[in-house]
């Protein structure tokens, strides 16, 4: 752009600052400090059609921390053998932190030795398993007196009658704790239609927060991405990636909008917006394309 041609973008910049009483901007685009390459490429994230949760995100369990739905544990149900029988409940009277402000309350009535009781999550269109594959398994949990375990926790087929991994904890006390353990499989036959549970074999009452499924990821990283699409997304070689894609920064509403740098710091506690399984909703009116969390 010419001198001459430059005058008038200027003097409208000009008039627009002197209305606003803000700074004046000046462009010369007629003296580029710069050069991009016409095949600077790059790509774009964003979280539709589970594009994350279900998607580049590892985690396997949906709800994990009880806050889809108000009113009722989405994607939860109860275990119950023959002769076994319970009841389960979101509860926001005993929350695990001020940031995840419900738990899930399991009451056993009846259970035993072979036939328990507990609830099982039932992933993204159910929980894959791999033959000879570890999975990492985790959950917070409290107990009510007098209950201390064990809980076992197991990868199954929909009706519990085939356990692709298992193994148990113990020691739950009247406070939270969070509890980690490793599943392994054996040489099971690879399915999809698998789900994840946490059953006790005696009656009790339990409350469960945070309960998450890992398998392997991308490099091994904890709290990590799914290996197929991180490579896919690594071998296409992308100079720059667009995060989170779309018009989100001013949220729904004031109070929702995007803060990024409340998002740093240790996923169970920070305050939620991206990504969606992490933590919660900072407002039950926030959108459904809004996530919740921050990764480290």
């Amino acid at each position: 752009m010419s001198a001459r041609g430059l005058l008038p973008f200027v003097l409208v910049l000009g008039l627009t600052a002197t209305r606003a009483a803000g700074p004046t901007i000046t462009i010369d685009t007629g003296s580029p400090l710069g050069k991009v390459s016409p095949l600077f490429y790059g790509l774009m994230t964003e979280e539709i059609n589970h594009a994350y949760d279900g998607g580049l995100y590892a985690e396997l369990v949906r709800n994990r921390a009880f806050l889809d739905d108000t009113a009722a544990p989405a994607h939860w149900s109860l275990v119950q053998a023959d002769g076994s029988s319970a009841t389960m409940a979101l509860d926001p009277k005993e929350p695990l932190n001020t940031t995840i402000g419900t738990s899930l309350r399991l009451d056993v009535g009846q259970a035993s030795a072979g036939h328990a009781a507990g609830i099982s999550n039932e992933g993204y269109w159910g929980i894959p398993v791999r033959p000879d594959t570890r999975y990492r398994a985790s959950f917070y949990a409290r107990a009510a007196e007098g209950f201390t375990g064990p809980v076992a926790v197991s990868i199954q087929n929909d009706d519990g009658r085939t356990i692709y991994a298992t193994t148990s904890v113990t020691g739950l006390t009247s406070t939270w704790k969070q509890y980690e353990v490793t599943l392994q499989t054996g040489k099971v036959p690879p399915t999809t239609k698998a789900r994840y549970a946490l059953t006790v074999d005696r009656p009790a009452t339990v409350w469960f927060s945070l309960v998450s499924l890992f398998p392997p990821t991308f490099k091994d990283q904890p709290n990590g991405f799914r290996p197929d699409i991180m490579q896919m997304m690594v071998d296409m070689k992308p100079k720059f990636l667009r995060f989170p894609g779309g018009n989100y920064l001013e949220g729904d509403q004031i109070a929702d909008r995007f803060e990024w740098k409340r998002r740093l710091g240790r996923w169970r506690i920070v305050p939620g917006t991206w990504l969606h399984g992490l933590t919660a909703r900072p407002t039950a009116s926030a959108s459904t394309n809004s996530c919740s969390g921050a990764r480290t």
